[in-house]
């Protein structure tokens, strides 16, 4: 009986050997595999995003009066089409001032959140960001005939200042999520200690903030005010209910344009947007950090 036993316990652990042999196999077998998939998927991501831009990029140098790729020979007209249609230069003008008017006020009011939420309980940071991430839940589709309608109650989209006003408003609560979330994070970490030693020296508190706590905070700024610039310059939607004849922003009028005369000239201004963000993305990396600026890590 006891042979018999240990023979069965024998075959049972020989048994459970192959199969922790062939498990191991195929667990090796699996990360070779992604060590090869991996890199792979990478490479096929990145082509993806690039690709469209490279080839809006060699269609705006086109000569032919329709968009094509390859181009077939190489001008800079549509550049100069764009800058010299005034319809193009207003609305780009309008949809860069709008931005920054945008952009600055949603940094003055991060900042100020951030300083009576930024170093209270866990919970409060927490309930502000998501405060502020709300209104992305509604699809601007819907927001923006929503806002049109209710505006329209108060009679106040007859005039230019007041629409501009308006969807200033709709893009500041648009952007205001990304400013909040880059100057948040930025004024979490940093150290209480140099105010501390400001107001011990006898600096008054306003006085702590501009020579003290705004300079530190600057780089986290720079960067909410970057993003914050790029979501209201870009945004198309919102902005199509609010068009009227004097008013009409750089989308729109791509719209508008590519709607009636779909030539190359989209393409110089896309490759001319495309650069922009390129760059105002970079400084915005090099001065905070994209993964701190969207709370990946600290």
């Amino acid at each position: 009986m006891n042979s018999r036993r240990e023979d069965n316990n024998n075959s049972s652990r020989i048994k459970f050997s192959r199969k922790a042999l062939l498990l191991r196999r195929i667990y090796k077998i699996l990360i070779a595999c992604w060590r090869f998939v991996y890199p792979l998927m990478l490479v096929i991501g990145c082509l993806y995003l690039i690709l469209p831009s490279v080839v809006v990029i060699l269609a705006s140098v086109s000569e032919t009066s329709y968009v094509t790729f390859p181009p077939q020979g190489i001008s800079l007209k549509w550049y100069g089409n764009f800058f010299t249609r005034e319809g193009f230069v207003k609305s780009f003008g309008l949809s860069a001032g709008l931005a920054l008017g945008v952009a600055l006020l949603a940094v003055i009011l991060s900042v100020v959140i951030s300083i009576l939420v930024g170093r209270r309980a866990r919970g409060m940071q927490s309930w502000a960001v998501t405060l502020a991430y709300l209104p992305l839940l509604l699809p601007t589709i819907v927001y923006g005939p929503a806002l049109l309608l209710w505006m329209s109650r108060f009679n106040i989209l007859d005039k230019f200042w007041s629409t501009m006003l308006t969807l200033g408003s709709a893009h500041l609560i648009l952007a205001l999520p990304f400013a909040l979330q880059s100057i948040i994070v930025g004024y979490d970490r940093l150290d209480p200690a140099y105010e501390e030693a400001a107001i011990v020296m006898g600096a008054r508190p306003p006085t702590v903030f501009r020579f003290i706590t705004l300079p530190l905070l600057m780089s986290t700024i720079v960067a909410g005010a970057t993003f914050s610039f790029l979501i209201s310059f870009d945004e198309p939607v919102v902005a199509l209910f609010f068009t009227r004849v004097d008013f009409i922003t750089l989308p729109v009028r791509i719209f508008q344009y590519l709607r009636y005369k779909p030539d190359p000239t989209i393409a110089a201004i896309a490759t001319i947007i495309t650069i922009i963000s390129m760059i105002l993305v970079v400084v915005a990396d090099r001065l905070v950090g994209l993964g701190k600026l969207m709370g990946l890590h600290r």
